[in-house]
């Protein structure tokens, strides 16, 4: 039992260190700047909102995800500007977050298409806690380095939009800072923040009167991790009810929902199937996200 727990902590403690790193949202389309901070305030719309996701309900200790943020244009300086704080926790695990991203935005020939050049500042705070290990596993040096690490870093994005099309190309954690919490014998944590890369693109087809079909993908690559590849297609009407379903390579399906009220409060959900490895779980094995957003002006 203290061998698994022991594997436990180290699996953890590796996946958060040399794997995706960053936290996920299956509803991405409406965190562009999450993803890239080019895209902040590209949408022209000042917005508050926040989001919460629980996955793998049947596991104990599963993945929780807590999350506010704000998307703000600022039109006269041709820039906007993006906010998010977070907190993800996992078993004994924690992972809080604070995220600011500025983009400056150049009008091109078209009068809709724009460029925005952005950048982003990080701090992350990556925890244990020992309190909930200490009985199973007493002295054993996985206990003795640090409870917390505080780590800033940085990153970068381009991003385009002509009201139709929008693709973008961002860069997180360029400075990839340190997060040594312990050296544990044997091991090889690679106790550090890594690059992700991060490619998207989607387009706004219209297909009927205020009707709108909009396919979009997005493709992430770390270091010592899988490349992560998500295709998905919304069905917008009228900008007040929509529905969308996405895929993630050889991970899960997701049906996805959502309304406005009075043109000023968002509402959304969605319901995520894990395919593999479905035969560990027998319930549980999904993810359910839930998001509130709040448009400042109509």
């Amino acid at each position: 039992m203290r061998r698994l727990i022991i594997s436990t902590v180290i699996l953890l403690y590796t996946c958060t260190a040399a794997a995706q790193q960053l936290h996920f949202t299956s509803q991405y389309l409406l965190h562009n700047s999450m993803y890239n901070p080019a895209a902040a305030g590209m949408t022209g719309k000042n917005s508050l909102g926040m989001s919460y996701r629980n996955q793998w309900s049947s596991f104990p200790g599963n993945p929780k995800t807590f999350m506010l943020y704000g998307d703000f244009a600022l039109p006269k300086m041709n820039a906007g500007l993006g906010a998010y704080l977070y907190r993800d926790v996992t078993g004994p695990t924690s992972r809080t977050g604070v995220q600011m991203a500025y983009s400056y935005q150049v009008k091109l020939n078209d009068d809709k298409a724009r460029l925005g050049l952005g950048l982003e500042f990080r701090v992350l705070q990556f925890a244990i806690d020992k309190g909930k290990l200490t009985d199973a596993l007493a002295n054993d040096p996985v206990l003795s380095g640090a409870s917390n690490k505080i780590a800033p870093d940085a990153g970068a994005g381009i991003y385009y939009t002509n009201g139709k099309l929008s693709a973008g190309l961002a860069v997180s954690q360029l400075i990839e800072s340190k997060l040594t919490l312990a050296n544990v014998s044997g091991t090889d944590l690679r106790a550090k923040l890594y690059r992700h890369y991060n490619f998207s693109a989607s387009y706004q087809w219209q297909t009927g009167e205020n009707i709108y079909l909009i396919p979009n993908f997005m493709y992430r690559v770390a270091e010592h991790a899988p490349a992560e590849l998500d295709l998905g297609c919304k069905l917008d009407y009228q900008q007040k009810l929509w529905f969308a379903l996405a895929y993630r390579n050889k991970q899960f399906w997701s049906v996805q929902a959502g309304l406005s009220i009075m043109n000023r409060v968002g509402l959304g959900y969605s319901y995520d199937y894990y395919l593999t490895p479905s035969t560990l779980e027998n319930g549980g094995f999904s993810a359910h996200e839930f998001s509130l957003r709040f448009d400042l002006k109509k």
